[in-house]
């Protein structure tokens, strides 16, 4: 089932969407981060009726969500200010919480504070896409939804002694328009960094992802390329702290992100 075509369920607003996630977005036991933050981030973009943007996401993954079954999405606001929305959004299947999230969305206005992030970055956009096969049990079944393209580290086990992920990512088949949903989604594609460190394969999950917004109003081409790097700040007691930016094929800074992953090895 393609992005579009999951995403359906949210053209008319409602106070709760029930959707059925297929196996295709499937992650381990659960389904794909990405996309189940991304369901829930539409229905509370759903509740904004003016031309405030996207600022902030904070998302902790409470529990597993099956795929195949059916769950139920759904959004309220907790306070409207002059400038400020806040939301809360939460994913949910047989009444448990599987994905709860915290969303602002901030009005632009007139400042005399202006000062832009230096962050660059020096690859050059790939013609074409990494190869990963599907390996049962190893990896994930949404991988076929995306093309990464890597520059620095490694999708293998025991190849690095360096926790980091620098390359492209884009959707494999372009959605007919790049929602901010579709773009969070695709921003989770790459996998844990401290992979690559293990000598042996071993379960992980993200505990809670924050993502701060630098320019929710850029338009976003859903056929391009999207730059990411990625580093493991510290990794100890069984948890890593990663961070990450994001940029469009034009190197325009995008995003800000940070995930504490949980690693059972």
């Amino acid at each position: 089932m393609s992005i579009d075509t999951l995403f359906e369920a949210f053209n008319e607003t409602k106070s709760e969407y029930i959707i059925k996630v297929p196996k295709t977005w499937g992650q381990g036991r659960t389904l794909y981060g990405g996309i189940s933050t991304a369901l829930a981030y539409q229905a509370a973009e759903n509740l904004i009726l003016d031309d405030r943007s996207l600022r902030s996401l904070h998302c902790n993954f409470v529990g597993p969500l099956n795929w195949d079954e059916p769950v139920v999405v759904s959004a309220e606001v907790l306070r409207t200010g002059k400038n400020v929305t806040q939301l809360l959004a939460k994913v949910c299947q047989n009444g448990q919480v599987g994905v709860m999230a915290q969303i602002c969305f901030g009005m632009s206005r007139e400042s005399k504070l202006f000062s832009q992030a230096p962050d660059k970055h020096v690859m050059q956009v790939p013609k074409k896409g990494n190869f990963i096969p599907n390996i049962p049990k190893l990896v994930p079944a949404f991988i076929q939804h995306f093309n990464l393209s890597l520059h620095k580290g490694s999708f293998g086990l025991g190849k690095s002694e360096e926790a980091a992920l620098h390359g492209w990512s884009r959707f494999a088949s372009a959605p007919k328009t790049m929602r901010m949903a579709y773009f969070i989604a695709l921003m989770d594609a790459w996998p844990p960094t401290m992979f690559q460190m293990l000598r042996l394969p071993a379960p992980a999950s993200t505990m809670s992802w924050d993502i701060e917004f630098i320019n929710p109003k850029h338009p976003l081409d859903p056929t391009a390329w999207f730059a990411s790097e990625t580093e493991a700040k510290h990794i100890q007691d069984g948890y890593g702290h990663e961070e990450a930016k994001f940029w469009d094929q034009d190197g325009n800074l995008l995003a800000l992100s940070r995930q504490v992953v949980t690693v059972f090895a």
